[in-house]
């Protein structure tokens, strides 16, 4: 069945990670997005991960039941800079042997920030760029048997499901996988047409699916604006109608969940499923 999670981060940096976990767990959350570096007091980014902190999550969040889904390990993979780009892959390829230590399936990352005004020029630089950090990543996935999980953004240099579908395709490999978050695909002017573009993302990527990110907007002042699950405007029926009869097994992932209203996205996710 599916499971409802949260990124562990959204409830703080935590020195004592069996209290994050069971922090997390008393919440009503059997699963989380991981990432040590927005996690964990003290440790500031990815080169700061030891054994010994990996032992320490892994043993924390197998004592309190609650599976890390996704270790969140969000790079720059389509920098113009080729050095800079290169050490992003690097920190990414470690990520995947920390997530085989810990035994979680999947890392995942987002593509660099594009402008949706970049030149068709522009716009195919950057994915040559991207495509060529995803192959080597890929080549480190699968010598781990981890999966990677790339999610479309609207701003970013993998903005449309074409263009992922596309980016699938030439990797051909079935260790790139998709984190879909129907917020992150829909901006404030086309927000009328979410439907079209969710209903493309589950025909051409549907079977790449791996993991829902769960949030909600409304608009204003022609900008996205938080909302609690069904609050906002997202068709989560649409959704939801495909993943129970698809994904019936999905892990759920509530972003930037609120201190003092996670128990109603909870019910509302409930619902949903």
């Amino acid at each position: 069945m599916m499971k409802i999670g949260v990124r562990a981060h959204d409830f703080g940096r935590f020195n004592a990670l069996d209290k994050q976990a069971e922090t997390i767990k008393k919440a009503g959350f059997d699963c989380v997005q991981y990432a040590p570096a927005k996690a964990i007091e003290g440790l500031e980014h990815f080169d700061a991960i030891t054994p010994e902190v990996l032992h320490e999550i892994k043993g924390a969040f197998v004592k309190h039941d609650v599976e890390i889904t996704v270790l969140g390990c969000y790079i720059e993979p389509s920098l113009p800079d080729e050095s800079d780009r290169l050490n992003n892959v690097r920190i990414f390829k470690d990520n995947l042997s920390h997530a085989k230590f810990l035994g979680v399936p999947i890392v995942g990352t987002e593509t660099t920030g594009l402008s949706i005004h970049a030149t068709y020029a522009e716009r195919e630089s950057a994915y040559a760029r991207l495509k060529d950090s995803v192959l080597r990543m890929t080549e480190k996935a699968e010598a781990e048997n981890v999966l990677i999980g790339i999610e479309p953004v609207a701003e970013h240099t993998l903005n449309t499901p074409v263009l992922t579908r596309r980016l699938l395709d030439e990797i051909g490999s079935d260790k790139l996988r998709i984190i879909f978050d129907p917020v992150n695909m829909v901006l404030p002017h086309n927000i009328h047409q979410q439907d079209h573009i969710f209903k493309e993302m589950l025909e051409l990527l549907g079977d790449k699916i791996e993991v829902m990110h769960i949030k909600d907007t409304a608009i204003e002042n022609k900008s996205k604006a938080w909302r609690n699950i069904g609050k906002g405007v997202i068709n989560y029926k649409l959704i939801f109608n495909w993943l129970k009869k698809n994904k019936p097994n999905i892990r759920l992932l509530r972003e930037d969940v609120k201190m003092d209203s996670y128990d109603k996205d909870i019910s509302a996710m409930k619902s949903l499923i």
